[in-house]
């Protein structure tokens, strides 16, 4: 099961600190931009190897709010205060891309309906505010809890974008075999614009 959380989640690498967070040209950004990142540990590689040739390892989606950008990600394994529950949260997009979760990033754009990708982000705020779970099955056909590449799709198909656009990864590790929808299956969108990226 370890390895399943990993899917989407960016394992801390200690020599890499959390205030390290890199220049955001936060003003080229909108509401239903996607966020993926990469994280910095060993089962972060594990997951992009499984995933043959994959670049990111978590995905959420943008939405300003009155003191800055956010990131609207499910996310296991990183508690905001103790007793915290893996859930859906609303994270500032500084934290998120913080030099102890990502070595790679990138915010990229859905192009050409930007009040759908609005919308989406409204969407996906409504399911951090219910308090919805993390999902720790993984299992895209129950949406009463998720995990980070399932609230991405969920949000847009609500408005109706289908962002992986029917690919869905198949994982062949002994134990941990299965279907699931990685963030490289939307990052392969046809319709996505990269409006900034980082490597460390």
């Amino acid at each position: 099961m370890l390895w399943l959380l990993v899917l989407c989640s960016c394992l801390s690498c200690t020599s890499r600190q959390a205030n390290d967070v890199p220049p955001l040209p936060v003003d080229l950004f909108s509401d239903g931009d996607l966020a993926f990142r990469r994280g910095a540990g060993l089962m972060s590689r594990v997951v992009l190897a499984a995933g043959k040739g994959s670049v990111y390892s978590h995905v959420g989606i943008l939405r300003r709010m009155d003191d800055g950008w956010y990131v609207i990600h499910a996310v296991p394994d990183e508690p905001e205060f103790a007793g915290d529950v893996d859930r859906v949260k609303i994270e500032p997009l500084t934290r998120f891309f913080a030099g102890d979760r990502a070595v790679r990033g990138a915010v990229m754009r859905l192009v050409g309906d930007s009040l759908a990708a609005s919308r989406a982000a409204w969407e996906a705020l409504r399911v951090a505010e219910r308090g919805t779970l993390f999902d720790h099955n993984y299992d895209l056909s129950d949406t009463t809890e998720m995990y980070c590449t399932e609230l991405v799709e969920f949000a847009y198909r609500k408005v109706g974008i289908d962002l992986a656009e029917g690919r869905i990864s198949r994982v062949d590790v002994p134990a941990f075999g299965g279907t699931y929808l990685l963030p490289d299956d939307l990052a392969a969108n046809r319709g996505l614009q990269v409006i900034y990226h980082f490597d460390r």
